[in-house]
């Protein structure tokens, strides 16, 4: 997915390399021609002859000048910036350069001798189709000599559809850039690989400092160093203190500078005044990881916001991570490291549950609560202002992480919420994806933004998205690990039809109320089933569902009414109601029940509630299975509810971003451009058909017929979510149903389940399905032009069906934000290499 650059000029993004290693992106600037003639000083002999197919040992500086002059229209290039000890370097250029045809351009690249094969290359690539696609530009070549394998592989690896001519001992590659799914998804597969390495520091160092360490044991420095000591961290732990000689028996250091090594890890808690300081020592002593539990950051204001700016800044720069500030650390359970680095007196129970709190006292309660419940870590995160370590991040760890099978998100805001919906929906295709998402009213968005910094996100568009990405979403806490402990322990239902084993006729009616309300079906058993159940229900009873055992039941009644039930080919799953009545007999029930699941393979999910208790005791134990088993039946039906929706979501085929056929984008990108007269203009009709027409959306202008339009289609601009397409149908009576939204861009699965929202749609005696396609079509077309147009800021399409049940917008608003410009389509002639001076 393709992510939206309104301003090029203000394009800046820090990428991670392959092997981990932080560099920024950014636009380049005519500032920057010293650094990369120093650039091209420092290559190699054989890498010039590469770039400029000619022996060379300087490049001139009216080249050199030519590099960093960006117009966008005509040329544009980007430079990759690191810092190290000698200070900061321009360690990459990719430009491209517009052809005598309007929609194609050459790109070429150099990158320093010293970060080949890290994928620096790709970035550059990636990130200059993206910008130069804004500018009408849908095309790139370049020439490269054959024997420059690495540059050819940089072009074969991107995804993009090459096309490749010789010509001696040239090749010239031509390949367009828009709407491709390959080159999406190698871009996706070289971030997470890259994140993840990122990473790796955090969770599984060599070793670890504590810049602050106290020898109060009360104190979050003091608490934190004895913490990492008392997990048995399987690495040296170096306290710092300045006016300390030791810490608990272990030696002390006044500053990072002087430590025996250089640690993987470093844990700061000194006063926020003092951090970009211990920030530079980290740095300059070669320290990989920060994390900062320092608060007085931006959650404070716009003092603390520049200063939070200082130091995410300096560990982009010099190719660190940062989790923080304001965090309260992080704990890895593997034994192979036991890594407590955090203020939690606990260490969780081993487990494979990643969980990322962005309230650090809020995380640290919910340990203590998971613990209690019986549910295990692999990793815990506490990410505080998410000042570089994102939501988006971790998910991208845990996705390539063996120990990790299930992921859960207390979140206070989105950072990139268009990049947390397209990873979320990757990961979640493999790994279930927990939320609770805070802010969800007014009030509580406010108390977010100074808490942890965090923006306010629309309601709607947040249940958009997490219905798109397949997130499970949880009202509370408590709900969100009701459903951990269901996915943790149970396998995934194949459907939603639920069957309740029970003693008591009360809480199965509750039972029964709460799943129909969460999307389950409490169906008939088969007739078999009901034969077979004579003898376990009271005389004079009729085996139904929900099955009432009786409240004289015993572990007998229990086992074989549940062992009945799951073999019940009807039955997708089962819930199981004990009320204890003679309590010597509810260690006996739970056996087995354990042993009823055991018999039936553990194919279907089991929920228990043993009315009274919550957790999973008593309900696990080395001879059978661990089930879950909640306090009360409610409780059991919601989160089975939950779980049985991801399920579904999880069948669904995978979507995929296709790119219409037919699509102008040259034509209209021009219709765009003509129609900038300020900064913000609506199209007139005419120029809103032309621009809808380049997409293979027709247009009846201004006319919306006799004939009320079926359905509106809506493009609205969200300042969190960015472009969101909504659909409005009607409801039984002819009023407007409530509107449903996807976050752009569609993958057809996005569009057919639009579509899938609404009523009938061929009133006219048009076949229903292919009417059903042409709208998932318009709406994919819609998508592709909010993408590749950034300027259009609203659409507003009533569409309705013409006589042959083609969609046909009635009439269409389409408002423009450009800024009151819009970039020209304009010639330039190729950059060749000819202004190299010879050696």
């Amino acid at each position: 997915m393709v992510e939206r650059v309104r301003d090029p000029a203000r394009y800046s993004e820090h990428v991670v390399l392959r092997d981990g290693t932080v560099v920024l992106l950014r636009v380049a600037r005519e500032e920057d021609e010293a650094a990369v003639a120093d650039l091209f000083r420092r290559a190699s002999l054989q890498s010039l002859r590469l770039r400029f197919f000619a022996a060379v040992s300087q490049v001139s500086p009216a080249l050199i000048r030519e590099f960093v002059t960006v117009d966008f229209e005509n040329r544009a290039g980007l430079v990759a910036v690191h810092g190290d000890e000698s200070g900061e370097k321009v360690i990459g250029i990719g430009t491209y350069v517009r052809l005598p045809r309007r929609s194609s351009a050459e790109v070429a690249f150099m990158v320093d001798d010293a970060f080949h094969g890290r994928g620096l290359g790709s970035l550059l690539l990636e990130r200059l189709a993206r910008i130069a696609v804004l500018h009408g530009i849908y095309t790139f070549e370049a020439d490269v000599l054959a024997e420059n394998r690495p540059m050819m592989q940089v072009f074969a690896e991107s995804g993009f559809e090459l096309t490749r001519a010789y010509e001696g001992g040239t090749i010239h590659v031509h390949f367009p850039m828009a709407g491709v799914q390959a080159a999406r998804a190698r871009a996706e597969l070289r971030e997470r690989v890259a994140v993840a390495a990122s990473l790796v520091p955090f969770f599984r160092p060599r070793s670890v400092a504590v810049v602050g360490a106290s020898r109060d044991p009360e104190t979050i420095s003091g608490l934190l160093f004895r913490n990492l000591i008392h997990a048995g961290f399987q690495g040296p732990v170096y306290p710092v203190n300045r006016s300390a000689t030791s810490i608990s028996g272990v030696r002390a250091y006044p500053s990072v500078a002087e430590l025996p090594e250089a640690p993987d890890l470093a844990l700061i808690a000194v006063p926020a005044a003092e951090v970009p300081e211990v920030v530079r020592e980290s740095i300059a002593a070669g320290v990989r990881a920060l994390v900062i539990l320092t608060a007085g950051f931006a959650e404070l204001g716009e003092e603390g916001r520049r200063r939070q700016r200082e130091i995410a800044d300096l560990a982009r720069l010099h190719g660190l991570r940062l989790v923080g500030p304001n965090s309260m650390g992080l704990i890895n359970t593997d034994p192979a490291v036991s890594l407590n680095a955090s203020v939690s007196r606990l260490m969780p129970p081993r487990g494979r549950v990643g969980f990322l709190s962005q309230s650090g006292a809020l995380g640290l309660s919910v340990l203590r609560y998971a613990t209690e419940l019986g549910l295990g870590f692999s990793t815990f995160v506490s990410v505080g202002n998410k000042a570089d370590v994102s939501g988006n991040d971790l998910l991208q760890y845990w996705e390539e992480d063996a120990d990790t099978d299930l992921i859960l998100l207390y979140l206070e805001s989105f950072g990139n919420p268009r990049k947390f919906a397209r990873i979320a929906r990757r990961v979640g295709a493999r790994k279930p994806v927990l939320v609770v998402k805070s802010g969800r009213t007014p009030q509580g968005s406010r108390a977010a933004l100074f808490h942890t910094a965090a923006r306010e996100a629309g309601e709607r568009y947040v249940e958009a998205l997490f219905e798109q990405a397949g997130v499970i979403r949880a009202n509370t806490l408590e709900e969100m690990f009701d459903a951990a402990l269901l996915l943790a322990y149970q396998p995934l239902p194949r459907g939603s039809r639920v069957g309740v084993v029970t003693n008591s006729g009360g809480p199965a009616i509750l039972c029964a109320d709460a799943c129909a309300g969460t999307g389950l079906e409490i169906p008939e058993l088969s007739p078999h089933v009901r034969d077979e159940l004579m003898p376990v229900v009271p005389a004079g009873s009729e085996p139904r569902n929900p099955l009432d055992l009786g409240p004289a039941a015993g572990p007998e009644e229990y086992e074989r009414g549940l062992r009945a039930v799951l073999a019940d080919p009807g039955i997708d799953a089962a819930i199981v109601i004990y009320v204890p009545v003679l309590t010597a007999e509810t260690g006996s029930v739970a056996a087995a029940i354990r042993r009823a699941v055991a018999a039936a393979g553990q194919e279907k999910p089991v929920a228990a509630c043993f009315m009274g208790t919550s957790g999973v005791a008593p309900l696990t134990g080395p001879d059978g299975p661990t089930i879950p088993s909640y306090r009360f039946p409610e409780s059991a039906a919601i989160a089975l509810g939950r779980v049985c929706a991801y399920a579904r979501w999880r069948s669904r085929p995978a979507g995929r971003y296709v790119d219409p056929p037919g699509i102008r984008r040259e034509e209209a990108h021009a219709v765009v451009q003509g129609a900038a007269r300020a900064p913000r203009v609506t199209l007139r009709p005419a120029e809103a058909a032309r621009l809808l027409d380049a997409y293979g959306i027709p247009c009846a202008g201004g006319r919306r017929g006799r004939r009320p339009p079926a359905l509106t289609a809506r493009v609205v601009q969200d300042p969190v979510f960015g472009p969101v397409i909504g659909v409005q149908g009607a409801d039984g009576c002819g009023r407007p149903a409530p509107p449903v939204f996807r976050i752009t861009p569609l993958t057809d699965a996005d569009a057919a389940e639009l579509v899938g929202h609404l009523g009938p749609l061929a009133p006219g005696g048009a076949g229903e399905e292919p009417v059903r396609e042409g709208l998932a079509d318009l709406l994919l077309r819609l998508s592709a032009l909010i993408e590749d147009q950034p300027w259009v800021d609203e659409v507003e399409l009533p569409l309705r069906t013409d006589s042959s049940g083609r969609w046909v917008a009635a009439g269409a608003r389409v408002t423009l934000d450009t800024g009151g410009t819009v970039p020209p389509a304009a010639a330039r002639r190729r950059q060749r290499p000819g202004a190299a001076e010879p050696a």
